[in-house]
């Protein structure tokens, strides 16, 4: 049987193993890039396993670091939420006691800063988004894909800002978070041929200048509660287009994430974790 917790930011969450325990249950023929997909399809499974939306290993050597997978097993370069609920599980069984250290990623080395630990809060420096189509891997001659058309299946258009931020991520902003309308549209672009590797897709009404109300579809998941790299996302947009400051409370449907963009052009994320449960998998 292999131990795992659970964990959530804001409503996303995440199953959480250190890579060795996983180690010392599998063959050691067994080749992480095979097992561990089929690994987090089964343990985030809502009906035949834990039920999460992604899954998340502790690998430790040659440095720290964050090995994430989305629910239908696919890996992604990196997760806000789950980098917090990661930092909060290093704390918790005592992998990292101090307040600041580096994790590092597939989108890079993401500074982790331990602001409170009752309750449990974590400040990111999530580095600075990349607006080039090259990073989020469509193809387009211009310096951005901001400002474009996206056209649906009905024939209607919907205006897009897409960029990299910690992954691939496009901004839908909205006058009403129409939630009978929502994930249709959002699994729409998500999945749209235009994306050769898929994109979150992030709706988004603005508020007032320090505050947008958001909600994800997330590739490889759907709809989720909270987004982490979305809320960073959001705002980098939002603020180009000045719907709101450097500084703006992201309110989710179970919390709020609060993002700033410093001078030197990185976000940062502010926001909670909770431990849920510690368990043992069984026949996984």
């Amino acid at each position: 049987m292999m131990k795992f917790s659970k964990y959530h930011g804001c409503g996303n969450s995440f199953v959480i193993m250190d890579e060795r325990e996983l180690t010392a249950h599998l063959r050691a023929s067994a080749d992480a890039d095979t097992v561990y997909p089929q690994l987090a399809v089964k343990t985030c499974d809502v009906n035949t396993g834990v039920g999460a939306d992604g899954m998340i290993i502790v690998r430790r050597e040659p440095a720290l670091e964050m090995v994430f997978y989305n629910r239908d097993g696919s890996r992604a370069p990196m997760c806000g939420n789950g980098i917090r609920c990661f930092a909060h599980f290093c704390r918790e069984e005592g992998i990292r006691s101090e307040s600041s250290y580096p994790v590092k990623t597939l989108a890079g080395d993401m500074i982790v800063n331990v602001t409170e630990t009752e309750p449990f809060r974590v400040r990111i420096n999530m580095g600075r988004p990349v607006l080039s189509p090259a990073a989020i891997n469509v193809d387009d001659g211009g310096d951005d894909f901001l400002g474009r058309k996206l056209r649906l299946r009905d024939g209607s258009d919907v205006d897009i800002d897409s960029l990299f931020m910690g992954t691939v991520h496009t901004v839908v902003f909205t006058d009403e978070l129409d939630m009978t309308r929502i994930p249709q549209i959002g699994k729409e672009i998500c999945e749209h041929p235009l994306f050769r590797e898929k994109t979150n897709v992030n709706f988004v009404k603005a508020i007032d200048d320090e505050t947008i109300e958001m909600r994800t579809y997330e590739r490889g998941v759907g709809m989720t509660l909270a987004c982490g790299t979305g809320a960073c996302a959001s705002v980098v947009v939002a603020n180009m287009k000045g719907l709101c400051g450097s500084r703006a409370e992201v309110k989710l449907e179970l919390g709020s994430l609060y993002i700033s963009i410093e001078e030197d052009g990185c976000v940062y994320m502010e926001g909670p974790s909770v431990k849920i449960m510690d368990g043992e998998l069984c026949d996984m």
